[in-house]
């Protein structure tokens, strides 16, 4: 890959954007002989990298070695059937991933609970209780992508999640055999939602003003791949890496590229300026994320508008109408697992929840892998702003969830990796690492009534403050978006000449948007359809 010098060249085709999508496009073009000849394609990439959001950085703690850790994405949702297997699984059929094994659930305190001090006793929960309350989440989950593709499209578009929470009696029939003392944290549980969809239940927790409705139920109304939702143990770089691998061979990479402006209506071909040169192409296909283009669809968002030519107003609403989060991660790095040791080890050994149907996990080679330790710990904190689902549907301020990822179990990394979304996500990007690392610890105590060691590092993501994000993946906004908005980007914007505006992106695709394979799907699907565009030869 090299960095661009100013130059004015023509290509066949120019891929704007070297995430997934980007590089699924044009390794997919790279594999026919046109493409390979020199002139006829160009990526262009606005950061000094490739990957987009993947990436990994190497943070050093006191004592440790370099440690890795996965700023984005993390999971492989849905690994396929047989019948119908993930693209992703076929990349690098080495990878090592498995499911998530155990969970430690911690009570939430009580309205009117005076805070935790080192000293008290610990707030996990027994599996009897436990459970439910997760099964009660997951079941919900379930409830939820049943209901939503027989639902009518033009009534799910309208209908809340919240409404259709309230509306379901799975919480409801839970909550009846629950202790009196663990409601309250079983009406928590539906924040859960809100990291996995990076979009907002409530006005509460919403980032963008037109976000103020919240998730719709259109969010669960896909045909997804089945099979397990897996952890991917070394990350996502390796499967970059192969993706680009042709493509950094033939040099057809440009770093450190940001586009200013496309020019698409003016002629037969498309101009690309940047701040390194100027560029004309047939075609172009766009896989910026859908974050980027809200930012850059007028003067008002960016000092130049990315497209100086008027968009098709079915682009422009769809853009506008689709609804684009942040999840963030703020990262704790150890000097050792300290909660395999005393005094902490035994304030939740006993009350580990399988998330499985056996304690061990199938990996890749056949062998059997056993986490001696959970993958994940569950609890509350009152320092950021929750809220409560009760049984109409209707909110209540709340304490805030809080995931935190045993990243030793999964990676050997001593690392507690937690997740903060939408408006939560925002305010943490404004703290320093160690306030907002601060916050983890502290929760951290009161979980285990006794407090752990410090971290010996802190690393917080910050994927709203990225220029060429804008935020981590797309969602459904009840009132406002539709199915179709992400469809409308499959048919390619043609001028009176024939020059060719493309758009791929996880944003893009019907059923697999917010994942990394939604992305790679949307690559392959426009190079498929200029190839095709070209005929048999």
């Amino acid at each position: 890959m090299t960095r661009l010098t100013h130059e004015h060249q023509h290509y066949d085709t120019i891929v704007i954007g070297a995430g997934v999508a980007g590089l699924a496009c044009a390794s997919r073009l790279l594999q026919y002989a046109k493409y390979q000849r020199p002139g006829n394609l160009l990526v262009l990439e606005a950061r000094h990298r490739i990957g987009g959001r993947v990436n990994a950085v190497h943070v050093n703690g006191s004592h440790n070695p370099p440690v890795r850790l996965d700023e984005g994405a993390n999971w492989i949702h849905g690994i396929g059937t047989g019948e119908k297997p993930n693209p992703l699984m076929s990349i690098l059929p080495h990878k090592r991933y498995r499911e998530l094994a155990g969970a430690v659930v911690f009570k939430a305190p009580e309205a009117s609970a005076a805070p935790s001090h080192e000293g008290d006793v610990s707030r996990a929960i027994v599996p009897e209780i436990a459970g439910p309350l997760l099964g009660g989440v997951f079941g919900l989950l379930d409830e939820l992508h049943k209901v939503a593709p027989a639902s009518d499209p033009a009534a799910a578009k309208e209908t809340t999640l919240l409404h259709s929470i309230g509306a379901s009696d799975t919480l409801t029939k839970i909550e009846a055999q629950l202790p009196d003392q663990y409601h309250r944290t079983l009406r928590l549980m539906p924040q859960f939602v809100e990291n996995m969809e990076a979009g907002p239940l409530a006005a509460s927790s919403a980032e963008h003003e037109k976000g103020r409705a919240g998730l719709g139920l259109l969010e669960f109304a896909i045909d997804d791949f089945e099979g397990e939702q897996v952890f991917l143990q070394d990350g996502y770089s390796a499967i970059v890496d192969e993706l680009a691998k042709d493509l950094v061979n033939s040099d057809q990479i440009k770093l450190g590229c940001e586009v200013r402006t496309i020019h698409h209506d003016e002629s037969n071909v498309n101009v690309v300026e940047t701040m390194s040169g100027r560029f004309t192409a047939d075609r172009i296909v766009c896989t910026l994320p859908l974050g980027v283009l809200q930012h850059r669809l007028s003067q008002s968002g960016h000092e130049v508008p990315l497209f100086k030519s008027p968009l098709p107003t079915r682009i422009t609403k769809a853009i506008d109408s689709l609804g684009f989060g942040t999840l963030d991660k703020i990262f704790l790095v150890y000097d050792k697992a300290w909660w395999l040791e005393e005094p902490y080890a035994s304030r939740y050994s006993d009350k580990v929840v399988n998330l499985m149907e056996s304690e061990a996990t199938s990996s890749p080679d056949g062998g059997q892998a056993v986490p001696t330790a959970p993958d994940s710990f569950m609890g509350f904190t009152e320092e950021l702003p929750g809220l409560i689902v009760g049984p109409d549907g209707k909110v209540e301020a709340g304490s805030r969830l809080l995931s935190c990822i045993n990243l030793h179990a999964l990676t050997g990394y001593f690392v507690l990796s937690t997740f903060v979304s939408c408006s939560n996500a925002v305010r943490v990007e404004s703290m320093s690492d160690a306030e907002a690392g601060g916050i983890v610890h502290r929760a951290l105590t009161q979980w285990l009534g006794v407090e752990p060691p410090k971290a010996s590092a802190v690393h917080v993501t910050r994927w709203a403050q990225d220029e060429y994000s804008r935020g981590s993946y797309s969602h459904m906004i009840a009132g406002v978006s539709m199915t179709e908005h992400r469809e409308t980007f499959q048919t390619p914007i043609v001028n009176a000449l024939g020059a060719e505006v493309r758009f791929a992106g996880e944003h893009t695709s019907r059923n697999h948007f917010a994942t990394v394979h939604g992305a790679l799907i949307s690559g392959y699907r426009e190079a498929d359809a200029i190839l095709a565009s070209m005929g048999p030869s």
